[in-house]
């Protein structure tokens, strides 16, 4: 019997670090253990972007996406490019400031960021792009080693 579909998903802040735990079949994020790279979000008069906007990471290491100018910004995923095996693992490492699966909330402000972890991501590729900035072509690829 396939019960998916009636799944609960409860989250509890803990007070070491402000991890969270996940119960009900969702991942729970797993921290940064090597490098964050900083990739900044542009829009401005030579267009929209991220630059760099193609990143390679190893497992552990994190993105931290930076508006620069051109808000609102904000990095997804398409979920129908994500292994089915990394989907809730990478939905769980942004974190919980998001608008819906695999897509953080829009930061608006010069210096708002979000940071995504790639612990616990199976190598691949993963393109990522700006939900408002889309069809402006703000995108790119990271490639997990």
């Amino acid at each position: 019997v396939d019960t998916s579909a009636a799944t609960t998903t409860t989250t509890t802040t803990l007070p070491a670090g402000g991890a969270t735990a996940t119960t009900g079949g969702a991942a729970t994020a797993a921290p940064i253990t090597g490098k964050t790279i900083t990739v900044n979000m542009v829009g401005d008069a030579k267009g929209y972007r991220f630059e760099p906007a193609n990143v390679s990471v190893k497992q552990g290491d994190g993105i931290k996406f930076v508006v620069v100018s051109g808000g609102p910004h904000n990095v997804a995923f398409d979920p129908a490019t994500v292994p089915a095996d990394s989907k809730s693992q990478l939905d769980a490492n942004m974190g919980t400031d998001k608008m819906a699966e695999l897509s953080s909330a829009m930061k608006t402000n010069a210096g708002e960021s979000v940071t995504v972890s790639f612990a616990n991501i199976k190598p691949g590729q993963y393109p990522y792009h700006c939900v408002p900035h889309l069809a402006l072509g703000m995108k790119g690829v990271i490639t997990v080693q």
